[in-house]
């Protein structure tokens, strides 16, 4: 299995679905263990943890009641903020300058997940 199969991300939400909180390192690497043992490959654990990331922001947002926050708009967010912490930390402007936000909604998002 590699990492870009269906398994691996539905490992990856599985687990944030675990952790809604975060995870500590000892379940971090559990996880580590369990895709090298499902046959994904573990050795560059920097692009797995950006990938748990960014499903963690998904799954946030997906939870976020903020009308209009629909499929595409939670993963043009996903792809620029990365992390949780890195879109809570953004500004209503940075957000606003994604294409087909405005800032209205930025504002809505911004304090709904702050």
């Amino acid at each position: 299995m590699t990492n870009n199969d269906n398994g691996f991300s539905d490992r990856l939400r599985a687990f944030v679905k675990r952790h809604p909180e975060g995870w500590s390192h000892h379940e971090w690497l559990e996880l580590l263990a369990e895709l090298s043992d499902t046959g994904v490959e573990t050795r560059d654990p920097e692009r797995i943890g950006s990938a748990l990331e960014r499903e963690r922001v998904l799954s946030v947002l997906e939870a976020t009641p903020v009308k209009g926050l629909g499929p595409k708009r939670r993963v043009a967010l996903a792809d620029r903020f990365g992390t949780l912490w890195s879109l809570k930390q953004a500004s209503v402007d940075d957000v606003a300058a994604l294409p087909s936000f405005h800032r209205a909604f930025a504002e809505a998002l911004l304090d709904a997940i702050r």
